[in-house]
């Protein structure tokens, strides 16, 4: 129970922060191209700032190159780690062992020679990428705000980018983290796609776990009827549905695999397996299948799940939702009632599919 505690805990909390103007900031004394910069006369991030980790893996690549892994190892230590802590704790690593931590760090740099330049060439329009990312998605939702820091950084070929819990130490998912080994392959068009899809889900969180605690003298206080409600399989699948609708509505025109990040191939045979697939996670929310048991939906890693299946479900659910209702409106639903709508929905994509067959 005490991972399900802390998955429930990780994306609960957001604090609201004084608008003002939008930085890219650089280590202090520095000159750099990360030094403090104003990008745009409106403040997109309501005050907060992007923290560009990238000056300081250029550096760290010069001074490291051709030397061996450990004098790599001491380098990274020193050069880029020590200076952005919470995030490579909280973002990368994960609370990780040492061993594990060592583990991922050697393949990382043994990896990176072949995707320096690439990175370089990310740097110098990553920024500005956020930027218009920000205002295209406040466009679409106008009472958006930037609640913490985004970081430009290096997420060790782990994710392309996420929330991650860097601002508290609460485990709260509050803090956009870019990773420029993964994000500096994309297109423009991925990358974008990409950032307005994580910038939904904090969006989302807002209101989905709005009700999950309370402050009282003695710290937070969880209204555990309502963390059950969240642990469901529905939630991711709502969850990540939602902002795959998201980034097609700020973006239209892509082909659907653009906004599952799912390859051409992938996609024609989710959605020729949609009917039992759907069957499968429905039968998943019926008898209450924990986070261990669903996850892999989600992060593909276990044979015979569907590559990002959870994905493509919750996107074909929230599809179908649209037909009835708005974005926004789904956005500002209970968890209860995103079970409902979940439920619903899966149920008819397997009726559907029964009734072409039957016909045929």
């Amino acid at each position: 129970m005490g991972k399900l505690r802390r998955f429930v805990i990780i994306s609960v909390l957001a604090l609201c922060l004084p608008l003002t103007q939008v930085r890219v900031l650089a280590r202090p004394g520095e000159s750099s191209a990360g030094a403090t910069i104003t990008l745009q006369s409106e403040a997109l991030l309501d005050g907060r700032n992007i923290v560009n980790i990238l000056d300081d893996f250029d550096t760290f690549w010069e001074a490291a190159k051709g030397k061996n892994i450990r004098r790599q190892r001491a380098l990274w230590a020193r050069m880029v780690e020590s200076k952005y802590p919470d995030y490579f704790n909280k973002a990368v690593y994960r609370n990780a062992d040492p061993d594990t931590r060592r583990a991922m760090l050697d393949a990382f740099l043994q990896a990176i020679p072949s995707h320096v330049d690439a990175i370089r060439d990310f740097n110098k329009r990553a920024a500005q990428s956020i930027m218009d990312g920000v205002a295209d998605f406040e466009a679409h939702f106008p009472d958006y705000q930037q609640q913490r820091d985004v970081y430009i950084g290096l997420s060790l070929f782990t994710f392309d980018a996420a929330v991650r819990p860097v601002s508290n130490d609460l485990g709260v998912l509050d803090t956009l983290c870019l990773g420029a080994d993964v994000l500096s392959s994309y297109s423009p068009a991925q990358l974008k796609i990409t950032v307005v899809h994580e910038l939904f889900h904090l969006y989302n969180f807002k209101y989905l776990f709005g009700g999950v605690y309370h402050l009282a003298p003695g710290g937070l206080i969880f209204q555990q009827e309502v963390m059950n409600r969240l642990i469901p399989a529905y939630v991711p699948l709502m969850v990540e549905g939602m902002a795959v609708a998201a980034s097609e509505q700020i973006y239209p025109g892509q082909p659907p695999s653009m906004y599952l990040h799912l390859s051409a191939d992938e996609l024609a045979e989710q959605q020729d397996d949609i009917s039992q697939n759907a069957l499968f996670f429905l039968n998943m929310m019926k008898v209450g299948a924990l986070p261990n048991q669903y996850e892999p939906w989600f992060s593909g890693e276990l044979e015979g799940i569907p590559h990002r299946g959870g994905y493509f479900l919750g996107y074909e659910v929230i599809k179908r939702a649209l037909a009835l209702t708005t974005l926004e409106k789904i956005a500002r639903m209970t968890p209860a009632q995103l079970g409902l709508q979940a439920e619903s929905q899966l149920s008819a994509m397997v009726t559907d599919k029964l009734f072409v067959m039957s016909a045929q």
